[in-house]
């Protein structure tokens, strides 16, 4: 019998992504035997003739927000050889690691749900809310302004307000370091899990994967560490890898770096010392370029800027591999149709940012 087609439509990543994200599955009896994958992904060019480049940059992604931000800024402030005040360096820090623990729990949210386990999937929408509420209140920005931005901050962040953010990330760590306890070996999940959507650790070099992907495959990739930036240089996380390669270690490498990123924010929040914000910004720009890299929730994030030495000309993103053609048909190929949803999911896909990194 011929095989089946299928095709699957990933639903939008992000608000700034713009058309279809699609598998094409061919199936015999209940096997994927091939997979296209259709990113249909609009190029843009990056250029200063837009909005204000920095709300161009904001835009880029609404999971990755702050990363990009500080990517772009860091790539300045290396053009203006610029040193950035450490309190604004700590609450920098405290921005990404809670918007990393925000998208990383979105994401288990959308694992659990096509699992069908709502009892560990609504507990993680809540802290995955309570996170996005926290890193609204240390950003504030009603305005729509930025809060990291080259220089330094926006905006500070009061000493009654840093108490309150200590409590209750205090009290999310508690809660999700239960939930870890107990879905950690539960049947369930083992079976729907384990050995599904495999990636092996040689495989995974092989495409250059970085982030949370390549860690979970068992790869030692964390910017945060190899080339600490910011905060990061005093505070350096632990890096969490997991052997397996398949969905159950994508889930938990996903559980354990939140757990990290609060206990990181916690520190960040718990020895944050006094000074100002801000860097003397130079009036007038060196001609030249700059580059930063940064951990963004899903890997590494790469930024070149572009002096003409009267403003920025352009910049250039360069973000983490994603999903692709022979990444779709590694993950999924002699997969289940039934979990090729799952499979998906826990690749952790951004349209939105491989757009930011394509050009014209």
């Amino acid at each position: 019998m011929s095989p089946y087609c299928y095709t699957l439509t990933l639903e939008p990543a992000a608000a700034a992504w713009r058309g279809p994200q699609q598998l094409v599955l061919k199936v015999a009896g209940e096997r994927i035997t091939d997979v296209e994958y259709r990113p249909d992904l609009a190029p843009r060019q990056h250029t200063a003739h837009t909005s204000p480049l920095l709300q161009e940059v904001a835009h880029s992604c609404s999971t990755c927000t702050h990363a990009h931000c500080l990517a772009f800024s860091l790539a300045v402030e290396a053009l203006l050889s610029l040193e950035i005040p450490l309190r604004a360096t700590r609450l920098r820090l405290v921005a990404a690691e809670l918007e990393r623990a925000t998208s990383h729990l979105g994401t288990l949210d959308a694992l659990f749900s096509t699992m069908g386990l709502d009892a560990t999937a609504t507990p993680l929408a809540k802290l995955r809310n309570s996170c996005a509420q926290w890193l609204a209140l240390l950003v504030g920005a009603p305005d729509g302004s930025t809060f990291i931005l080259p220089g330094g901050l926006r905006r500070d962040l009061s000493e009654t307000r840093r108490s309150e953010l200590i409590t209750l990330i205090a009290g999310a760590s508690q809660r999700l370091y239960q939930i870890v306890d107990r879905v950690i070996d539960q049947r369930l999940i083992l079976a729907r899990t384990v050995n599904v959507g495999i990636l092996t650790s040689t495989a995974a070099s092989q495409f250059r994967l970085r982030g949370p992907l390549a860690r979970a495959s068992g790869l030692k990739d964390d910017v945060r560490v190899d080339a600490p930036y910011g905060a990061y240089a005093a505070l350096a996380p632990q890096v969490i890898t997991q052997e397996g390669g398949d969905v159950y270690a994508r889930i938990m490498l996903l559980l354990l770096e939140t757990l990290e990123s609060l206990k990181l924010s916690d520190r960040a929040l718990d020895d944050l010392p006094a000074g100002t914000l801000s860097a003397q910004v130079p009036a007038a720009l060196p001609v030249g370029v700059g580059e930063a890299t940064v951990e963004a929730p899903r890997g590494a994030l790469r930024y070149r800027v572009e002096s003409d030495g009267k403003r920025i000309s352009g910049y250039r993103v360069e973000p983490a591999p994603q999903l692709d053609r022979l990444l779709a048909r590694t993950l999924l190929g002699q997969a289940n149709l039934d979990d090729a949803v799952l499979i998906a999911l826990s690749s952790d896909p951004c349209s939105a940012c491989q757009r930011a990194g394509s050009d014209e």
